[in-house]
């Protein structure tokens, strides 16, 4: 291997794609497919929306496990498209890592109003609900995010809302 002035070896490019792949262990990505990919920059795209980098840069502050941080990025996104579901839902995770659950809840159901297909708002909020002693709630935002997941052919989280859900049955 050339290196080519990079750290380590390493291109921007493989910097990126390996730091998308270690957000896809943490927040769910969409298969890419080639009209995803921005010729200028080759970095794949989780969307359409015009704030998508500042999104990423949230993310990758809540990898490192600076919550408060990602949230400040969460929350200047909402300021400026208070429209943008997936900042919510972005924010809702973060605060729930802070332990500020009644946030993240506001978060959560706010993401799911502009986005009612969000199925990772409500399987969140499920747990965030039985975290608080909310059975019923969660297993019903379980359910819807089953539902989702069924419905979006998404059999990765499908199988872990399903088993999720049985685990909590069982616990009643």
């Amino acid at each position: 291997m050339v290196n080519h002035g990079y750290p380590l070896g390493r291109s921007p490019l493989s910097i990126a794609m390996a730091m998308l792949g270690a957000l896809s262990l943490v927040f769910p990505l969409p298969l890419l497919t080639q009209d995803m990919v921005d010729s200028e920059r080759s970095l794949p795209l989780l969307g359409d929306h015009p704030l998508e980098e500042r999104l990423i840069d949230g993310m990758d502050e809540g990898i490192k496990k600076n919550y408060r941080g990602a949230i400040a990025i969460f929350t200047e996104l909402i300021l400026l498209d208070p429209s943008y579901a997936d900042a919510y839902f972005n924010r809702g995770i973060a605060r729930a890592r802070i332990a500020d659950y009644q946030g993240a809840i506001a978060d959560h159901s706010q993401a799911i109003t502009l986005n009612p297909q969000l199925a990772e708002a409500y399987k969140a909020r499920g747990k965030i609900y039985w975290q608080l002693g909310e059975q019923t709630q969660a297993i019903a935002d379980l359910e819807a995010a089953l539902a989702l997941f069924s419905d979006q052919e998404n059999l990765v989280s499908q199988r872990e809302a399903w088993e999720q859900l049985q685990t909590w049955r069982g616990n009643l």
